[in-house]
């Protein structure tokens, strides 16, 4: 590894990633930064993923500062996935891509040089959409330009505004000083169906706060089988639960009792209809 530069764990996300994995990992050796620790971390894939990012890696050896495989007997979802992988990362920066998105040439090398001018901030960079099926990119990319407006605002306007609704998109922020992430405990796995939403607000909580990287630095997938898509109800169970064990008393300590109450009830009548729908009916 070169003097002075330091490590960074690109942690990449498969599950049943059998047709994507290979771009992905391929734009990861692709990047002009010198000292990559590839970390592929697989949620008990039921393709044949981890063949072909096995037999990637025998191809690619000594490419990078290093590579590692971690595997699962279990399927745990994203944020178990991501801890397993955590314990295993020795860089001072950690990066998150998901297995059928890529990264941009550079875009490992402008993640730390934005981290080392700016301590204590998380960078949000821009991300280019893209998809190998016909789709309309039209409200996706509204929701990416409202987290760039939202990346530019003051610490404590961020703050307020996460803890009203999510205003980050997965993928625009990724990449963490490992020091942030060790001191967050990495992701809670109590929330299988989102796990970015509960840690950027651990994030604010504990004081950090985003900055904008005006720059295309990730390559998103857009699909059908996307859980924005196609799994819109168990993702809101995930966020009334996170609303009730976190999000209410983080209002309440920063003064916005009245939107706790207004939120309550909106998350109460979401876990009634749900569990209404689980009823039986004679």
């Amino acid at each position: 590894m070169e003097t002075n530069v330091k490590l960074v764990s690109m942690i990449i996300q498969a599950y049943n990633s059998s047709n994507t994995v290979v771009r992905t990992l391929e734009s990861i050796k692709a990047q002009t930064y010198p000292c990559i620790e590839l970390i592929i971390t697989d949620d008990k894939s039921k393709d044949n993923t981890l063949e072909i990012v096995s037999e990637w890696m025998k191809k690619n050896q000594n490419i990078l500062y290093d590579m590692k495989l971690v595997t699962s007997g279990v399927n745990t979802g994203i944020a178990g996935s991501n801890n397993r992988a955590l314990g295993k990362a020795t860089g001072e920066y950690i990066g998150f891509l998901a297995a059928d998105d890529c990264m941009m040439p550079d875009a490992v090398q402008r993640y730390v040089d934005f981290c080392e001018k700016n301590r204590g901030v998380i960078p949000i960079a821009k991300v280019k959409l893209f998809s190998e099926e016909k789709c309309d990119f039209t409200a996706v990319q509204k929701y990416c330009d409202r987290c760039y407006e939202y990346a530019r605002l003051g610490r404590i306007q961020q703050y307020r505004n996460l803890l009203v609704q999510n205003w980050v998109v997965s993928p625009a922020a990724s990449f963490y000083p490992a020091e942030v992430m060790h001191k967050l405990k990495g992701f809670d796995e109590a929330y299988r169906w989102m796990e970015d939403y509960p840690l950027n607000l651990k994030i604010m909580h504990k004081g950090y706060s985003f900055g904008f990287i005006d720059q295309e630095l990730v390559q998103y997938r857009i699909s059908g089988k996307s859980i924005t898509g196609s799994g819109l109800t168990p993702l809101k169970k995930n966020e009334a639960k996170l609303f009730f064990r976190e999000k209410m008393w983080y209002m309440i300590e920063a003064g916005m009792g009245w939107e706790a109450v207004k939120q309550s009830k909106y998350w109460l009548k979401i876990l009634m209809a749900g569990n209404n729908r689980g009823q039986r009916h004679c």
